[in-house]
């Protein structure tokens, strides 16, 4: 694919546009035909790994609230309590100073319509999903002792 440019051309593709490149759905078929079961099974147990990690170090956060565990999804809706936290007046400064101090980005609720939520994606590796829950909380969008 290399020798080809097809690498350069999806990168260049993509950075104009978020849709998929009409080839890519194309060739779809073919790749998923050609995947082997065990790729999908890895990747299920991997993203599995990822909502319990993600779930359980959530609810150590006392002004984060996960209202159901999520399943079948690599993201969550989670409610952030104000009253927990010094310094933070709604979803959208909560979200900058995450941004501005530890390189972290989560969608305000605000977005889409649900003021003082977040939408946060966990579809990275589980363990570098517990460093970064862990270690996200010394910020001072987490300006109060959140971990019990």
């Amino acid at each position: 694919m290399q020798k080809y440019g097809l690498v350069e051309s999806i990168k260049s593709y993509i950075s104009i546009s978020a849709e998929p490149p009409t080839f890519i759905q194309g060739a779809l078929p073919q790749i998923l035909e050609k995947t082997t079961n065990g790729f999908f099974s890895n990747t299920i147990d991997i993203l599995k790994e990822a909502v319990d990690v993600f779930y359980t170090k959530l609810e150590e956060i006392p002004c984060l609230t996960c209202p159901q565990k999520p399943e079948g999804a690599m993201s969550c809706m989670v409610k952030l309590n104000l009253s927990l936290l010094e310094d933070i007046h709604d979803d959208m400064d909560f979200c900058i100073k995450l941004a501005k101090e530890e390189s972290v980005i989560v969608l305000p609720g605000a977005a889409v319509g649900l003021k003082n939520w977040l939408r946060i994606t966990f579809a990275v590796d589980p363990a570098a999903l517990e460093d970064g829950l862990e270690s996200n909380c010394n910020s001072s969008a987490f300006s109060c002792n959140l971990w019990t």
